[in-house]
């Protein structure tokens, strides 16, 4: 297999979608785009505890946050062409950069989750969409045996959270989390794409704090800036 996958390389070299030379493998984005790739600085690993970043979001019910990008720039355009126009070779790029993220979160070993929840469609959007896109990026980096996709249920369809201010995002999401299981004692890991006030994975939060739950972290592949400011990398 490692011999064929080599010839298939080697006669169809993958393209960094960053840089666009080839290069080797199937990543998406080649090591050296990679490593100057503008990630979330984990100097502090809890985001919650960066001033800059917990003004923009409203987390209450979350006891840590972690993401892997800006919602801007090349992360921007993977997310969106991935999740509206189903362009899947996005997915490794958006990959990438989750699995280099986590790595480097996981080594502070500052949260280590019991539970890792992926952030629930309702069913008719699930179907409509034809699949999960945040369980589709974040799947192939998380440990199988601590992942629930039964767990967490959104319990009825809501209107798209584009487009509504903070208090129509909180009103949409009231309640339409609800818990499968006793989560007494677990510490709990909640993810997410895109993050731009808080509202819907905060819902989530408060589901599993009422089940139980002692400490809920927010994962998520980007958030997004405040009064869509430019971030750069620190």
């Amino acid at each position: 297999m490692s011999l064929f996958r080599n010839l298939i390389d080697g006669l169809f070299p993958s393209i960094c979608h960053v840089c666009h030379n080839p290069q080797q493998g199937r990543g998406g984005v080649c090591l050296d785009c990679l490593t100057d790739y503008p990630f979330i600085s984990l100097k502090q690993p809890n985001l919650l505890f960066q001033p800059d970043i917990a003004r923009m979001f409203n987390l209450p019910y979350c006891h840590g946050l972690l993401a892997c990008s800006w919602y801007q720039g090349h992360m921007q355009t993977w997310l969106k062409e991935f999740k509206f126009s189903k362009q899947s070779f996005y997915q490794n790029c958006i990959g990438s950069v989750i699995k280099t993220q986590l790595a480097h979160f996981n080594q502070t070993r500052i949260f280590m989750p019991d539970l890792i929840l992926i952030l629930p469609l309702h069913n008719r959007r699930l179907i409509n969409r034809g699949f999960n896109q945040v369980a589709q990026t974040w799947l192939p980096y998380l440990p199988k045996e601590k992942v629930s996709l039964a767990c967490l249920v959104r319990s009825r369809p809501t209107k798209a959270q584009s487009g509504l201010n903070l208090k129509q995002r909180t009103r949409n999401v009231k309640q339409v989390f609800t818990v499968n299981g006793d989560l007494k004692g677990k510490k709990v890991a909640i993810i997410d794409d895109v993050i731009t006030t808080g509202a819907t994975i905060n819902a989530a939060a408060k589901a599993c704090y009422a089940a139980g739950a002692t400490e809920i972290w927010a994962y998520a592949t980007a958030l997004t800036p405040l009064h869509g400011q430019r971030m750069t990398k620190k």
